[in-house]
């Protein structure tokens, strides 16, 4: 089993889960950037064809990029993925479709199995830069299915990192954003010792890199003048997810659980985003 964790992407679209899946299936040669990745080049063409993943130049030749493994329109579609690359050295791709508010789509894409490269830390460290830009240009083709013109503004607008642009020149921007502060608990260390040595601490880190691998973690540290107090930013795509966090916040987190930290979930107003 791969001691390196899988990579999960979101992006919230505005499209239907059925016109999600359909754009990411059946049109996927429509927005796949083949000029950049992949393996014959510009010109190329991609498609799902027979459980397949297939690519053809403007010659002919075939490049298999992956095996369907799941198929169950409009919930998920999982295949194995190996462009370029011998079949038998493929990692693994999951792509669900979930309803969100205001008839859009929470598309989450998880990418696993890195033990089948030759240095799994800089593939995935490849891969997590490389879906974002990727499913932020199936997302604004999945924004034109379903309906919305070119100049629409409405939440998400089919890119992970979707803004809107204020008359004053600030950004507002199209996600949730929120504050978790982690305060000791009735499990804390007594006497005013160190939080940080604690077995539990360790687990409290464990629930900020699963922040993180989710694309939420903006940043995270202590608070110098409240001892045993630190800060966390998360950052969302799309509006309204407060509710998730704190329930994440509560339940996920060991160290909240456990009794380490208490957390306190709060939104956070960003008028004016780097």
């Amino acid at each position: 089993m791969s001691t390196i964790p899988p990579i999960r992407r979101e992006v919230l679209v505005d499209a239907s889960p059925g016109t999600a899946f359909e754009v990411f299936t059946g049109r996927i040669g429509a927005w796949w950037p083949v000029a950049d990745l992949s393996v014959h080049g510009a010109g190329s063409a991609v498609s799902f064809d027979g459980g397949r993943i297939l690519e053809r130049s403007p010659a002919g030749q075939e490049a298999v990029w992956g095996t369907v493994t799941r198929w169950d329109p409009p919930h998920a579609v999982a295949f194995t993925w190996h462009p370029g690359r011998a079949p038998e050295r493929a990692s693994h791709v999951t792509v669900s479709f979930a309803a969100a508010a205001g008839d859009q789509t929470l598309v989450t894409l998880e990418h696993s199995g890195w033990e089948s490269f030759a240095d799994p830390a800089a593939a995935r460290a490849e891969y997590g830069h490389g879906w974002p830009p990727v499913l932020a240009r199936f997302g604004e083709h999945a924004r034109q299915a379903g309906g919305a013109g070119p100049g629409a503004a409405g939440p998400g607008a089919g890119q992970q990192d979707a803004r809107e642009q204020d008359g004053d020149g600030t950004q507002e921007s199209e996600a949730t954003w929120v504050t978790l502060v982690h305060r000791p608990g009735p499990a804390a260390p007594p006497d005013g010792a160190s939080v940080f040595g604690d077995p539990q601490f360790r687990l409290h880190i464990g629930f900020l890199n699963q922040m993180r691998e989710r694309g939420y973690l903006v940043a995270a540290g202590p608070l110098p003048d409240e001892p045993g107090t630190g800060m966390a930013i998360l950052r969302l795509p799309g509006p309204g997810r407060l509710a998730e966090v704190a329930a994440m916040a509560a339940r996920d987190d060991p160290s909240v659980v456990g009794g380490l930290f208490t957390v306190t979930v709060a939104p956070w107003q960003v008028l004016l985003e780097a």
